[in-house]
């Protein structure tokens, strides 16, 4: 073996570590980790989003310099730079107009970071990332086709087809919150009625079960509050309603479901999968497969790290 290429070899395995960031409206969860995704170092650090883009962009950076000085590793071995950033985005750069994080109006944040670290720069809705994560870390390890779906305060997801993630003609697919399910039902944040998230997300459990929260609609559940219980049951059935309908289309391999309203585990994904199950048609209803996401509170970070990997652009 030449000097050049055990040089090349060398530089390979030292200069090629990953950083993930999950960019939340309260926090920003960052990760430094090896090329192969083993996380090395952590830091949460809060975004600060009412202080507008430049204070966000500098916890960004501080969070990446934090992890970097924990694992005392130079910024220099860093090769890539992931973000699990709330959607929309367009063109994998764009954030369009995210809820959480106000001022963000078409904010093109790869370009940001990239003056900022002179490093590769890989953005992802923070779904799409989650599903990702899930695929080559979590409940979808074994399978190429994967829908994820996230259930907390509202309701989001990710769609993997043949591997990689699918988002459609502008980036906005994968919506599976705003599915209409009643026309007629309770309006929605996105401004039409009906949508899945107005009907099952937390806060639509916890007004059908008058409790403060989901959490507590879950307690009362499982103490016998036969409320709580109708709640549950009747988000479960919109639930499994909307899996069906993704299930009739698209036939993927496995459904993984995620976030905070998931903790409430057989509660809630038993008679999801009774739902789904009953709508779907009899063909697609034999491989029909719900399971429960395993990357839990690291579902954004490891999609962060995932998309790196994956070499997204």
């Amino acid at each position: 073996m030449t000097q050049k290429v055990v040089k090349r070899l060398f530089c390979d395995i030292l200069c090629n570590m990953i950083i993930g960031v999950d960019l939340g409206g309260t926090k920003i969860l960052t990760a430094l980790a090896d090329s192969k995704g083993h996380i090395i170092s952590t830091a949460r650090i809060d975004t600060l989003a009412s202080l507008g883009q430049n204070q966000v962009i500098n916890n960004i950076l501080r969070s990446i310099n934090t992890v970097c000085k924990q694992a005392k590793v130079p910024l220099s071995r860093v090769s890539r730079v992931g973000i699990g950033a709330p959607g929309p985005i367009l063109g994998r750069a764009i954030i369009v107009s995210p809820p959480n994080l106000p001022g963000w109006l078409n904010v093109n944040i790869k370009s940001m970071l990239q003056k900022k670290l002179k490093k590769q720069i890989y953005i992802e809705n923070d779904a799409n990332a989650a599903a990702l994560g899930e695929l080559l870390f979590g409940a979808g390890k074994r399978f190429r086709n994967l829908v994820y779906m996230t259930i907390s305060t509202g309701i989001g997801g990710g769609i993997i087809i043949k591997g990689k993630v699918y988002t459609g003609a502008l980036g906005t697919a994968g919506e599976i919150g705003h599915m209409v399910i009643e026309p007629k039902g309770p309006k929605c944040g996105c401004g039409n009625r009906g949508c899945l998230e107005a009907l099952a997300a937390g806060p639509a459990i916890a007004r059908m079960a008058g409790t403060k929260n989901a959490l507590e609609a879950e307690i009362a559940a499982k103490k016998g509050n036969k409320k709580a219980q109708k709640a549950i049951n009747t988000a479960a059935k919109y639930i499994g309603i909307g899996i069906a309908n993704i299930n009739n289309i698209l036939n993927p391999d496995i459904f993984v479901i995620g976030g905070g309203v998931s903790n409430m585990g057989s509660l809630l994904l038993d008679p999801v999968k009774v739902w789904a199950r009953k709508y779907s048609m009899e063909a697609s209803r034999k491989s029909l497969i719900i399971v429960p996401a395993k990357l839990k509170n690291n579902a954004g970070v490891m999609g962060a790290i995932a998309i790196c990997m994956k070499g997204l652009s």
